[in-house]
């Protein structure tokens, strides 16, 4: 027994030397446990948002605006399942804003308005591409885990997540034209706090765009408009494609453009609503948004022919001949497995362009909401920058296409379906189609202007797909169901039913 208790006791004092200062010996000095700077969250926030947004464009947002096809998606079954959304619907920015909110509470208590002026854009964009993929969302509680303990937040009126983002961009505005702190480690807008005064303003014109076809509204949208086209020493917007809203990948591992280690894909293709569109044009873009056929190469001819959306498999096999005789998506968007020359940083992540402000802009004045410029110079600005833009992103050592390539010659303004001509209907259908062109692998922009204003017209459910319609919004997350029963009914109830042809509000 004695020798039970000595060993008893050296275990003891053994034990009590192991954990002794245990926490203080394990901390990793290299490792900080809580971040106390934002310049620390603001590059970690760009990099992922707008990583899963390119993703999101290339999988999903391109095919359900209908620039390519692909079966699978337009199918509107099984990609469109409740199980399918976190990633390729972005309801995970629910995640990657918690983040945004560390930011902004940093900024606050340490006084530096610049970064908190940049987190809350990047939260407003967030929220807006959220809100009109989904309609009713959480907003006002969504981020309060941390700080209220709430993790069952409710589901805000897409009405109220408007106007409580436009809110947002005007006061981001106010404090990156008033603040000093230097935004490090910016990787979207280079630190400067004049891109993202103009990028929260062009963000205020998108979301007044997009509700300016409702009423009983609890702003004036001409009003709203008119302040910040009247005003731009005020209210900064975008002057070229050389200072928007894109984030440029680098060409180094781990940081090149979302897709260029992909395994090569033969299920995307131009889909035959884009190529008609630009054929009928005979819009060079065509060279840039797609590849040609491989039978047309082949034989030293460029052609390209698309697949329509929403047909089965065997016939999406079969269509034109097959897959020899099907035009694949761009070269910029092909991975380096399939192409040697693929360019790490040629594409990029695209929030809000120079063209898309412009084409705001065109349709505002057309319409009247604005009394400055003329939509005629608008729309021809769009129009021209989105050339150079796409030829500016063409690396030199691609053998086709090259920027010149690409590049519009005088005469393609003047052809009828160019020339801003026409009944006031006609000019609106101009500019809400060349709009949609520019927003190519924007996320799901493209869809959002289909959905407000019906072009391209050529946009229809396919013969094979599960719904006769083109979706209007995306059914919830089912961990919504799961975890946040309660809400999530309530928005069912508030809102509509939840499939894919319940319009969010502002497309009612």
């Amino acid at each position: 027994m004695k020798s039970k208790l000595i060993g008893i006791a050296i275990f003891g004092l053994l034990l009590t030397g192991c954990t002794k200062d245990f926490e203080d010996i394990n901390k990793n000095p290299n490792a900080p446990e809580e971040v106390t700077s934002p310049q620390l969250l603001l590059p970690a926030i760009i990099k992922n948002a707008t990583k899963s947004h390119f993703y999101s464009s290339m999988t999903r947002g391109n095919i359900i605006a209908d620039y390519y096809s692909n079966q699978y998606v337009s199918g509107f079954d099984d990609a469109w399942a409740p199980s399918q959304l976190d990633d390729y619907f972005l309801w995970n920015y629910f995640g990657k804003l918690r983040d945004v909110e560390n930011l902004l509470t940093l900024s606050r208590s340490n006084g530096l308005k610049n970064n908190e002026g940049a987190g809350l854009v990047m939260k407003a964009w967030m929220f807006q591409v959220v809100t009109d993929i989904y309609g009713d969302i959480p907003f006002s509680e969504a981020t309060t885990g941390k700080s209220h303990a709430n993790f069952a937040p409710k589901f805000d009126s897409q009405e109220d997540i408007y106007y409580g983002l436009l809110d947002m961009l005007e006061n981001a505005n106010e404090l990156l034209s008033t603040g000093s702190d230097p935004l490090e480690g910016d990787i979207l807008l280079g630190g400067k706090t004049l891109r993202w005064r103009q990028f929260a303003n062009g963000l205020r014109l998108r979301l007044l765009m997009r509700i300016s076809g409702k009423s009983n509204l609890k702003i004036d949208v001409a009003k709203e408009m008119n302040a910040i086209i009247s005003d731009q020493a005020k209210n900064p917007l975008f002057t070229s494609h050389l200072d928007q809203a894109a984030l440029t990948y680098l060409n180094e591992a781990g940081n090149e453009f979302p897709g260029y280690n992909d395994t090569p894909s033969s299920d995307r293709h131009l889909s035959t609503t884009l190529e008609k569109i630009l054929k009928d044009r005979s819009d060079p873009r065509i060279h840039y948004f797609a590849t040609p056929t491989p039978a047309g190469t082949a034989n030293g001819q460029v052609i390209y022919a698309g697949v329509p959306n929403g047909i089965s498999s065997a016939a999406e096999a079969a269509y034109n001949g097959g897959s020899n005789h099907q035009s694949s998506l761009s070269l910029l968007l092909t991975p380096v497995s399939a192409f040697a020359k693929a360019s790490k940083t040629a594409s990029q992540s695209l929030l809000m362009t120079y063209s898309e402000l412009q084409f705001i802009l065109a349709e505002a004045r057309e319409r009247e909401l604005i009394t400055t410029g003329s939509a005629e110079t608008y729309y021809l600005n769009g129009i021209k920058d989105q050339f150079d833009y796409l030829g500016s992103r063409i690396p030199d050592n691609f053998d086709f296409p090259k920027a010149a390539d690409v590049r519009a010659t005088a005469a393609y303004y003047e052809l009828p379906l160019i020339k801003y001509t026409g009944s006031p209907a006609e000019k609106l259908y101009k500019i809400r189609l060349q709009k949609w062109l520019a927003l190519f692998n924007g996320g799901f922009e493209g869809w959002s202007e289909w959905r407000r204003t019906g072009v391209p017209s050529e946009i229809k459910a396919g013969t094979d797909s599960a719904i006769n319609e083109m979706p209007r919004r995306s059914r919830y997350p089912i961990s919504e169901q799961r975890l946040n029963p309660e809400n999530y009914n309530q928005a069912v109830q508030q809102q509509g039913a939840d499939n894919l042809l319940t319009r969010v509000w502002w497309d009612k």
